[in-house]
């Protein structure tokens, strides 16, 4: 992690930063492998060391997962009481704009000395994120595995009238079994499975009802994110087309990515073809996202994105079709970006599933 540092110091001193604040839970979990919900991390470019701080609560924990830190045990409202002393001597400060609080924000402020700037940055850290090591890869692939290992379980359980609860339950208790969960688990039954985020509910499943799993593990810190769509009973001609179309969007998407290409372009492939099959105002959101630390990071895969794609960026490939009151079909790998080309992190069957 200590190269993390590095590369993050190279940054901020390119732009005449003297220091940067780190706040953000993902961030600090990334430079120096923190978990707990109260920390703070202050590096300068004229150290070697970067000082970390917490409260008495975690103490220990930090024992266990700071490292290449120096490490400051401090009053429980880190900011209340910033310590002016470590940052004696600069001029200018940078800080996580889209995560420190206004009135965190407003109580360094007030305690700063005047000659020092203040300088929101939310680049510097995320654009280190994008690109992920050996390591962090082998994580997402680790948690890949176990997530397709998962639903492979759960379809086998599906049964008339269990809910989408129930399905739920099943998928965060295994996923807890062996990790962590990535994000909040989504079943959705029938004209429910047009909201793309809908939350499980104790609608019972019946005989030709579509169902749509968007589900993740997190292992060791790093997510994965799979969506599957399948029926329960005999799939309806109607049902057919919409999954055939979305399928076929997909595939286009995937067959262009390679580094180089712009996300925006990527995204056009599947978004036209849909718009082609008369379903462009059924697919309303981007066809993807980064995956991380966090289950949403940058880049992202959208006709509105300006990123161009890069080796050793993951991201999640994922067209859908929803149609109020009716049913919604999505489709979602999880991929490394290459090169040439990608690598498929989910191996579960895309063919449609008929229980």
């Amino acid at each position: 992690m200590g190269n993390r540092i590095s590369l993050l110091k190279r940054k901020f001193k390119k732009d005449k930063v003297d220091a940067f604040l780190v706040s953000d839970p993902a961030n600090l979990f990334y430079l120096c492998g923190y978990t707990g919900s109260n920390g703070m991390l202050i590096v300068r470019n004229n150290q070697s060391k970067p000082t970390f701080y917490t409260d008495f609560r975690y103490q220990e924990q930090v024992k266990n997962e700071v490292s290449g830190c120096t490490v400051k045990i401090v009053n429980r409202n880190l900011y209340s009481d910033f310590p002016l002393v470590d940052i004696k001597g600069i001029k200018s400060f940078g800080f996580e704009s889209n995560y420190l609080s206004y009135g965190n924000y407003a109580r360094i402020k007030k305690q700063l000395n005047r000659i020092i700037r203040l300088i929101p940055n939310d680049n510097y850290i995320q654009s280190l994120r994008e690109i992920k090591d050996s390591d962090e890869l082998n994580k997402i692939k680790k948690a890949a595995i176990i997530t397709d290992k998962v639903f492979q379980n759960v379809i086998t359980m599906i049964k008339p009238n269990i809910t989408e609860k129930d399905l739920a339950t099943e998928i965060d208790y295994q996923f807890m079994k062996q990790c962590e969960i990535a994000f909040s688990t989504i079943v959705a039954f029938a004209e429910r499975g047009a909201m793309p985020h809908a939350q499980p509910t104790n609608k019972k499943l019946k005989s030709g009802d579509v169902i749509v799993f968007d589900i993740g593990a997190k292992f060791q810190g790093y997510c994965s994110d799979m969506t599957r769509t399948v029926v329960f009973g005999k799939a309806s001609k109607k049902v057919k087309e919409i999954y055939n179309i979305v399928l076929t969007a997909q595939k286009l998407a995937l067959n262009k990515i390679t580094a180089g290409k712009t996300a925006a372009e990527i995204d056009g492939y599947a978004r036209n073809y849909i718009k082609e099959k008369g379903y462009g105002n059924y697919f309303g959101h981007g066809l993807g996202h980064a995956v991380g630390i966090m289950v949403h990071e940058n880049p992202t895969l959208s006709s509105k994105s300006l990123d161009i794609l890069k080796p050793n960026q993951t991201a999640t490939v994922e067209p859908g079709i929803y149609l109020p009151g009716e049913f919604g079909v999505r489709i979602e790998d999880l991929i490394v970006i290459k090169e040439r080309g990608y690598e498929n992190l989910t191996k579960t069957p895309k063919e449609l599933i008929e229980l």
